[in-house]
């Protein structure tokens, strides 16, 4: 077999102890279920258990100042390369604060650096910063982009998952208190089988750390439930993440087929997958129309959090309760001041530009909740009338002029387009709908009672809307025909009865007219709707969220009619207006809306704070939206607070629940599709066989299904496990360099391509397992070489040749900042970040109404102005359907599957996000005020405090000449510096660390 295309290795291995919490379970293990086979074969690195590595010698002697060093140079000697110099103290005190605690030193801890005449200054910062709590703020990013940990369970409807940031905390702590490594894999896989039975008792209790910290194997996105299907899926993706996260191995790509490049089989898969057969997902709570299961209860162990989570609890129900009291307030103080008198609501509408002026109407019914709805323009010539669900509508009395305007007022129209408004123009320019269409008709004529009543009755019957005419009419399949020109059927989108419609779920680029063949489509990706369901029967419909679709007028016949009218069968979920469907050209249209935002529903002040008028303030705005959705948003903090963690259990077996279930292969990874029978084991392309694993079981037969998982744990945590401690050193490797000395961190096989320094690994993994699995004294050992501490700026011609990837380490490897890190950086930089740790998931302000986007019947994200929104990035709520703009722009993506490294693009957005997104704009203001404050009136005082705040060292001559230049061409001295930090914040030297 054939694993990496390098060198081969015999060796002998020893037998096999598994520890169990501290207690030696030593067990009788045969050749065959050894951890690798005794016997001496010939095995492919790094399938073998690795033995200790000689450190290569250097003809260089000046150069190492630890083994990691020797190994390097060794490699580049080999080559006839030579490091770079080492960098400045400038340059290391910027690269290790980033690396070791994910944020900046403040100018002074900068100057105190670079002037201390300590030879170990340097090793002092180190050991300073590992000892730093926000140490494990950083570091626990990494941990949880491969846990897959997200805040909700993604999927139709993205529940909540309201109890995941305890293991978020659980993180932070085992990086901060440096947990051994494979402490931290046993309490992640198995927390709740530590203790052995003793006895006929009841069983020991599971400590409440333990129980949060098995939430890893609950972080998989999930769906509700579909029985042993989603069982099986559940499994499945624990043993894939196990497998990758603590083995470095692809195991899942042998689900369905043996793995096409490692040696794995099916048969393995399911082997492992077995370890987990008997765990229990608790049920789930009363109510739960998701189903995602339930929790298990886990007091709050840190110090001082229950009463933090008491006082927490305090607080929210007083916002609570004074919420009314102070929206009233509000609404009071905004009326009186603007003296506005609002007499109408507004719903569906339509509106006309045209050469004789505007005409504006809307129907004085809310339409804006989601669920199916029709309604019908009639146009007399004269005047407009709108139905609604069969009802006829009282019209906007604030509205525009009522002139019944059609589409003969339209001078020359060009285009038909549904989705956003076009104004005219045949493109997209926002208000985009919310929601879906179904069907869209025009008449040449105005509908009559009759004919309301029978549109009533066929919407009904397809679409379950419900109104008092259509129970008087008879049902019918067909709106009526007579005078029919144009209809547009989601159920049938190429116009054609004789052929299906595509799947649900497919992208719509096209919609063909049934009537006449007017096409309406979509050529760009982001802008093409998608076609889905509506109403109770599950009729056709097209999902328009900012979706657009466009054609041409050329074979519309109704261009020319004064009167007709327009019916559109749809939904809609808009918080602010959104137009439809629209005729128009040359800055002339006829075009259907929704507008919610004078709804009868509530205060008519709702309208006027949605509609951006400016004479409500900002923060009336943000003060206004926080006290109304208080009733909801506290009810799911408050759960949140709850002390429980969303973990799983092992099943209590015969009488109680099932036992053991037999376990079997699944043929082509078919949930209902068995095969042969297998009994959980190890992989056998570690262990050179498919024995069954050594299970210790409850001699007294009452718990049969306990310890399986950790069997396998412990195995995984073994010194002589050859996978597990090469994957997690060479994690850090990556981290600290950019690239691994495997450089696929979750696949350590066939396809990586190998180590660069393979013996250098297996050396650091030896290290680390007599370190007893310190992962600060692997950082100690990287960051104190010379191999770090070398420049990332040098040249070197032939070097470049002969290594453009620089995978043999021959200059320290530039990198951007994470996106968290760039978060965190610009609001250190202007003294606003809050340096609060621990706790509930935070909700920074979101631009325009990305929150509402995805926000299915409401909203998830409770915007926090203050400086609670304000905590460093790892705490912000992680929503799958919704990632952050900002971060996401820098390649932060909220997981929904285990993230071993994160990619690093260069786009226009990146640049836009920095100078003109709504973050850096607003701590500009902040940043320039912390410089007057700091650094007095004085422009070159300002200019050099700025410089040295935002990037760690002071301008070069022509650097403060260009700033001074920009600050004297602004309009005043407050403008003047902000354009000065807005430079700063936009330097490719303030996201990228040398």
């Amino acid at each position: 077999m054939l694993f990496f295309r390098d060198r081969k290795r015999t060796v002998s291995a020893p037998r096999w102890i598994l520890v169990n919490c501290g207690v030696a379970l030593i067990l009788q293990i045969g050749a065959a279920t050894q951890l690798i086979a005794e016997t001496d074969e010939t095995r492919e690195w790094p399938f073998y258990a690795p033995t200790e590595v000689s450190v290569p010698s250097v003809e260089n002697e000046s150069w190492p100042r630890n083994e990691i060093d020797r190994f390097v140079l060794h490699k580049l000697e080999q080559k006839q390369l030579r490091p770079s110099k080492a960098a400045n103290r400038q340059t290391l005190i910027r690269r290790l604060y980033f690396d070791l605690i994910g944020l900046p030193p403040s100018s002074k801890a900068v100057t105190s650096f670079v002037n201390d005449p300590d030879k170990q200054a340097y090793e002092k910062l180190v050991d300073q910063l590992l000892n730093d709590k926000r140490y494990g703020e950083h570091w626990a990013r990494l941990w949880l982009d491969l846990a897959r940990y997200a805040d909700t369970a993604g999927y139709e409807g993205d529940p909540d998952l309201p109890h995941a940031w305890r293991y978020r905390d659980y993180v932070i702590d085992a990086f901060n208190n440096d947990k051994p490594y494979d402490l931290f894999i046993r309490e992640q896989l198995a927390g709740d089988e530590f203790d052995e039975i003793m006895g006929a008792g009841d069983l020991p209790g599971t400590p409440a750390e333990r129980v949060v910290a098995m939430t890893f194997l609950r972080l998989a996105p999930f769906t509700e439930p579909r029985g042993d299907e989603t069982r099986h899926e559940m499994l499945s993706e624990i043993t894939s993440t196990v497998g990758s996260v603590f083995l470095g191995l692809t195991v899942g790509c042998a689900k369905c087929h043996d793995h096409k490049h490692d040696e794995i089989s099916t048969v393995d898969f399911y082997r492992m997958k077995a370890f987990f057969s008997t765990v229990q997902i608790p049920r789930p709570e009363p109510g739960d129309i998701y189903q995602i299961g339930g929790s298990i209860n886990a007091s709050f162990y840190r110090d001082g959090e229950k009463d933090w989570a008491a006082s927490l609890r305090q607080k929210l129900k007083k916002q609570a309760s004074d919420a009314g009291a102070e929206v009233k307030k509000l609404q009071a103080a905004i009326r009186d001041r603007v003296k506005l008198d609002f007499e109408g609501s507004s719903g569906f509408g339509i509106q006309t530009i045209s050469s004789a002026g505007n005409d504006y109407n809307f129907a004085e019914q809310a339409v804006h909740e989601g669920e199916p709805h029709l309604s019908i323009v009639n146009s007399d010539g004269s005047n407009w009338s709108i139905y609604t669900d069969g009802q006829q509508a009282t019209l906007g009395s604030m509205s525009g002029m009522n002139r019944g305007k059609w589409f003969e007022s339209i001078a020359a129209p060009q285009h038909i387009s549904l989705g956003q408004h076009a104004q005219g123009k045949g493109e997209p320019q926002g208000s985009g709908h919310q929601g879906s269409f179904a069907e869209i008709l025009i008449y040449d004529h105005p509908l009559d009672q009759a004919a309301v009543q029978q549109l009533s009755a066929y919407a009904n019957r397809k679409y379950g809307i419900s109104s008092e005419t259509s129970a008087d009419a008879a049902a019918t399949d067909q709106p009526p025909q007579s005078g029919l020109r144009f209809w547009l059927d989601a159920s049938d989108l190429d116009g054609k009865a004789d052929t299906m419609n595509p799947p649900a779920e497919s992208v719509v680029s096209a919609w063909v007219d049934r009537v006449s063949g007017i096409q309406i489509k979509q050529a760009q990706a982001n802008l093409q709707p998608t076609l889905t369901e509506l109403g109770p029967h599950g009729a056709a419909a097209v999902q328009f969220d900012n979706g657009f679709l466009v054609g041409n007028v050329e074979k519309a016949t109704f261009l020319r009619d004064q009167q007709g009218a327009i019916v559109i069968v749809y939904s809609a979920s808009h918080t602010k207006e959104g137009y439809g469907f629209e005729v128009g050209g040359n800055d002339q249209f006829l075009t259907t809306f929704i507008n919610p935002a004078a709804s009868t529903d509530g205060d008519p002040v709702d309208a006027l704070i949605q509609s951006d008028d400016p004479r409500v303030s900002k923060d009336e705005r943000r003060q206004y939206e926080f006290w109304k959705s208080r009733d909801r948003f506290v009810k799911h903090h408050l759960k949140r607070l709850q002390p429980v963690a969303m973990s799983l259990r092992h099943s209590y077996g015969p009488p109680y629940e099932p036992g053991v279930p037999t376990s079997r292969v699944m043929v082509r990874g078919e949930y209902d599709n068995p095969g042969e029978v297998v009994e959980a084991g190890f992989l056998s392309v570690i262990t050179e066989n498919q024995d069954s694993a050594p299970i210790r079981l409850d001699p007294f037969k009452r718990w049969p299904t306990r310890s399986r998982r950790m069997a396998l744990a412990a195995w995984i945590a073994n010194p002589q496990n050859p996978m597990t401690h090469r994957v997690m050193v060479n994690r850090l490797w990556h981290s600290h360099f950019g690239q691994g000395i495997v450089r696929t961190p979750s696949d350590f096989g066939y396809l990586s391509d190998g180590a660069s320094h393979e013996e250098l690994l297996d050396w650091l993994a030896l290290r680390f397992v007599e370190n007893k699995w310190s992962i600060k004294a692997i950082h100690r050992l990287i960051v104190n070489s010379s191999t770090y501490r070398q420049e990332s700026t040098q040249r070197n011609k032939q070097a470049e040749l002969i290594d453009p990837d620089n995978r043999l380490l021959w200059r320290f490897n530039r990198r951007r900042l994470r996106a968290e890190e760039i978060r965190d950086n610009v609001l250190f930089v202007s003294g606003r970040l809050n340096p609060e740790q621990f706790g509930l998931p935070i909700f920074p302000p979101l631009p325009g109404d990305v929150a509402d986007a995805v926000k299915y019947s409401e909203s998830k994200w409770d915007t926090q102005h203050g400086p609670e929104g304000r905590k460093r990035s790892l705490y912000i709520y992680q929503q799958r359907t919704l990632s952050m703009p900002f971060l996401q722009t820098f390649d932060a993506l909220v997981c929904s599957e285990s993230l071993p490294r994160r990619r690093t693009s260069v786009t226009p957005l990146q640049a836009l996000a920095m100078y003109n997104g709504d973050l850096v704009n607003e701590e500009t203001e902040y940043f320039a005020q912390r410089v007057m404050e700091s650094a007095g009136s004085d422009i070159n005082d300002q200019i050099k405090f700025a410089f040295e705040t935002a990037l760690g060292r002071a301008p070069t001559p022509t650097e403060f000449a260009q700033l001074q230049q920009l600050f004297t061409t602004t309009e005043s001295p407050q403008l003047g510096l902000q354009a000065v930090c807005r430079v700063l914040y936009n330097m490719n030297e303030f996201v990228f660390i040398d």
